[in-house]
């Protein structure tokens, strides 16, 4: 644990003092919590960026304000729709995702236009992840200090260091989305399992645009 720790804290150190616009993206996972601790004790005084789709668990939502609450020294910035996809998970999923989710956080990266992102996805968490490198180009430039860790380390570590969970987590809910999407993952399963059940994909499509912001 020690080296990779020293690995992660260094990727995160590296970024803030390379990137003065440095941004944090979150889906409130436990890789996300950890990563906001980790940078916050490096001195990561930036935005971490949620994107509240109008359909998150409410425990989700005060998990965040209670995050915000937490690390005062930090910009928590909730990102919405300015034209939602009205219970769009009803009609076409992957399109409220589209709409409702991947749309508000590039209008971000279009008008703060960050350098830089840090996120908490890990090789772990997916089958579409297993090759997740820590570096990504693309705009924002995208680094990932968590590529190495496992969903069992992440959980250990926040629990060693007395880290707020997300209280869905010890439900069985691995991977933070909208409720209508999302259930809890069973034993032995990949945390994002539980996200888009009977859909055939396990990314919102944030993940998988190029550098032109488009899929």
């Amino acid at each position: 644990m020690y080296e990779l720790l020293e690995e992660t804290t260094k990727l995160i150190a590296d970024a803030i003092d390379s990137h003065s616009d440095l941004a944090i993206t979150t889906g409130l996972n436990v890789a996300g919590t950890v990563l906001i601790d980790l940078a916050a004790k490096e001195g990561f005084a930036g935005d971490v960026v949620f994107v509240d789709t109008g359909y998150h668990f409410p425990e989700t939502i005060a998990f965040f304000k209670d995050l915000g609450d937490r690390y005062e020294t930090i910009n928590f910035v909730t990102l919405s729709s300015k034209t939602p996809f009205e219970d769009g998970f009803l009609e076409d999923p992957t399109r409220c995702c589209e709409i409702n989710k991947v749309e508000p956080l590039f209008s971000y990266f279009e008008e703060v236009a960050p350098s830089a992102i840090l996120n908490g996805r890990t090789r772990d968490s997916a089958k579409t992840r297993t090759n997740l490198s820590p570096f990504e180009e693309g705009t924002p430039f995208k680094i990932n200090p968590l590529y190495k860790w496992t969903t069992r380390s992440i959980i250990e570590f926040a629990e060693e260091n007395s880290l707020p969970i997300h209280p869905l987590v010890s439900e069985g809910y691995l991977s933070m989305g909208c409720w209508p999407c999302t259930r809890a993952v069973e034993d032995g399963q990949d945390p994002r399992a539980g996200r888009f059940v009977g859909q055939g994909r396990v990314e919102c499509g944030i993940w998988t645009r190029n550098t032109e912001g488009k899929k």
